[in-house]
């Protein structure tokens, strides 16, 4: 009788000792649960992280352009296709030209040489070179290029041949990325309206002419330069492609802005 007793309380404790399947389950389930939610987390405090490293380097962006612009005493001028003339008359060329003969001059006529880049994918209009041109204009100001050098210095991203090789002639260029890896867009508002505009060119609310690279990107406001990222995806879109429903449009809604431009 004694060792029947003995052998069943071994027995209880060998089944105590273990696990069930549904046990085992429940277990495994609330792993899965605890991790979901620590990823969750995670994602979300990168995301506030990103967030917030953009909003400061816009707002440095901004500081740096209004010192420039009181210390020259105007504002910061932007060529459109829509204002043709010579070469040099504005702060920042509709067209820039970084072939590597013409960097001293930094918009001079096309010639040989091998291109230079800013990002991955290209852009007729410049806007990716915009950025390196307005560091160009910073450096000329001393209170102006303190106060770009309080930018995170992680978004800064050297220009480079399109081969992936430093420029020649130990010549640097800078340019700045999003916390994605996107070259940051500048979009400059264009000249003040005129009567004879009239029928011609689109008035914006400030008084100014609507730029293409406004229509593409995102309208200024009270004539002030626009700051835009082109988001997690990585590509800034057209606001006037199909009427709003084609892919191009729709990977205009993560782009972030500097501040909320002027509807379209």
């Amino acid at each position: 009788m004694i060792q029947s007793t003995s052998i069943h309380a071994r027995s209880a404790v060998r089944r105590r000792g273990g696990f069930s399947l549904i046990e085992l389950v429940v277990v495994v389930g609330i792993i899965i649960t605890l991790i979901s939610l620590v990823l969750a987390v995670s994602t979300l405090l990168i995301q506030a992280n990103e967030s917030r490293q953009l909003e400061a380097a816009f707002a440095t962006l901004d500081s740096a352009v209004q010192e420039y612009e009181q210390v020259v005493g105007r504002p910061l001028t932007y060529q459109d296709q829509t204002e043709q003339t010579v070469r040099g008359s504005f702060d920042i060329p509709y067209d820039i030209d970084f072939n590597i003969n013409a960097l001293e001059g930094f918009y001079g006529a096309s010639g040989a040489g091998e291109a230079c880049i800013c990002a991955a994918t290209g852009d007729s209009h410049g806007w990716e070179k915009s950025i390196v041109r307005l560091f160009q204009l910073m450096a000329r100001t001393e209170s102006a290029e303190e106060i770009i050098a309080k930018l995170d210095p992680s978004l800064f991203l050297p220009v480079r041949l399109a081969n992936g090789l430093p420029l020649p002639n130990n010549q640097t260029l800078t340019t700045l990325v999003d916390p994605w890896g996107a070259t940051v867009a500048i979009v400059m508002p264009g000249r003040k309206w005129r009567d004879s505009d009239q029928g011609n060119l689109p008035l914006d609310a400030d008084g100014t002419i609507r730029t293409s690279l406004e229509s593409k990107i995102g309208v200024c406001r009270n004539g002030k330069p626009l700051f835009v990222s082109a988001g997690p995806d990585g590509d800034i879109g057209c606001l006037a492609c199909a009427g709003g429903t084609s892919p191009r449009f729709e990977a205009t809604l993560d782009n972030v802005y500097s501040y909320t431009p002027e509807n379209q």
